[in-house]
């Protein structure tokens, strides 16, 4: 592995790739970033052994039409692309060795990194970061790649969506226990994903009628009905209707 000077501790560096990918350094963002350090670092994470991976493995993902040679030279250019970037800018993320590429993310603040610690945990310490760290589809602004790595990126993106839209669903299902202040940022971000999803459309009526806002109610309900009638023409739930009808009735009585 190459030594490089290391940016001293208390130095932040941001890794962003979800939604808009970025690295920010040392409170700047930087430019002229290649392409294939958001690749190589998202692929190892979620595919790595041990955050490891063979270089054989990288060259075959990101040129699967190429011969095995021109392949590995492919990749040895992008790897010292890489390198010169990161031995500038003085942090360490992908490390390379003869047969070996892995990733180091310690003092890496990685947001796709700590949005699968969230995930994995419980808690509204836990929802509070799935709503602040997912931003958007995995390596959205990035460049088409190879067609083998294109597959893998989809299909991840659609999980780890299905994944975060699971996990903020989960907690509005969840009864009483949410800060109103966290139910309601869990709705809106679950909205941001799932722009029909009702659930969440549900709590924001509630939140609304709690607020003594209906005319408020009333604007999320036709939201709501006009976007499934021209998304997916079909009406709302019967559930939905219902709590619309319960929380008018309860305005009427009070």
């Amino acid at each position: 592995m190459t030594e490089i000077e290391v940016a001293p501790v208390g130095e932040r560096v941001i890794f962003s790739t979800l939604g808009v990918c970025s690295v920010e350094v040392h409170g700047g963002v930087a430019s002229a970033i290649p392409s294939n350090l958001f690749r190589t670092a998202t692929f190892i994470l979620l595919s790595g052994n041990n955050v490891t991976i063979s270089r054989q493995r990288l060259a075959a993902l990101f040129w699967p039409d190429a011969h095995h040679e021109q392949a590995a030279a492919n990749l040895r250019q992008s790897l010292a692309r890489i390198r010169r970037f990161q031995d500038e800018h003085r942090f360490r993320l992908v490390e390379a060795s003869f047969t070996l590429v892995r990733l180091d993310v310690s003092g890496i603040e990685w947001d796709l990194y700590e949005l699968l610690k969230a995930l994995s945990r419980e808690g509204e310490v836990a929802l509070a970061d799935v709503c602040r760290l997912y931003n958007g589809d995995l390596l959205a602004d990035i460049p088409e790649s190879g067609a083998e790595f294109e597959d893998w990126l989809t299909e991840q993106r659609v999980l780890l969506r299905e994944s975060v839209i699971a996990k903020l669903a989960e907690s509005l299902g969840a009864g009483g226990t949410l800060s109103s202040q966290l139910r309601s940022k869990c709705a809106r971000k679950l909205l941001s994903i799932d722009p029909g999803n009702e659930q969440a459309f549900q709590t924001l009526m509630r939140e609304a009628a709690d607020n003594g806002d209906y005319a408020r109610l009333r604007q999320i309900y036709a939201k709501c009905e006009q976007y499934l009638m021209k998304e997916f023409g079909v009406a709302i739930s019967h559930k939905t209707r219902s709590l619309y009808a319960q929380l008018l009735a309860d305005q009427a009585r009070s």
